[in-house]
């Protein structure tokens, strides 16, 4: 959160946009864990957003965005375990799609025609080439760390000294 805030959101990048490193990390969290478990860190997560600054949008916008997006990811992959790395684009391509919708429904003043068209894509794009390191380390810190089977080999393995 304090990665996107302080550093991302003041990149110079083109197009006026940034990858959403919070979405990408509940994306992450939620195909780790589950539908629940998504959901329940959506919201978390997008309610700090929305009360961080610079928070120019309504109070629960961002929590609403994330709780669903969330939990589709989550369900995603409970219901298909395999299909993990299309889940993740998928969410990373829906997130600023169902931001905008959200936004248009509560009557965002800020968006209209032409951040529809030069915005939004950047903002996809952005969020596809960021996707695979940032839901792969979420997901990574999510599972915890693996237990390690050590297997004897050599010749201490067959009992000779």
């Amino acid at each position: 959160m304090v990665v996107q805030v302080v550093v991302v959101n003041r990149l110079p990048l083109p197009g006026q946009a940034a990858p959403d490193l919070v979405l990408l990390g509940v994306v992450g969290y939620a195909l780790a864990r589950g539908a629940t478990a998504g959901a329940v860190m959506g919201f978390g997560a997008g309610l700090m957003t929305d009360v961080l600054p610079p928070a120019a949008h309504m109070l629960g916008q961002c929590a609403a965005v994330l709780c669903l997006l969330g939990f589709a990811a989550g369900r995603m992959a409970e219901s298909r375990p395999d299909s993990a790395p299309l889940s993740a684009l998928a969410c990373a391509v829906a997130g600023p799609v169902v931001a905008v919708t959200a936004g248009v429904l509560l009557g965002d003043a800020r968006i209209d025609g032409s951040a529809l068209t030069t915005t939004l894509p950047w903002a996809v794009g952005y969020n596809l080439l960021a996707a695979p390191p940032t839901v792969w380390l979420a997901a990574r810190v999510a599972r915890g760390p693996r237990e390690r089977v050590l297997r004897p080999v050599g010749r201490l393995a067959r009992g000779r000294t």
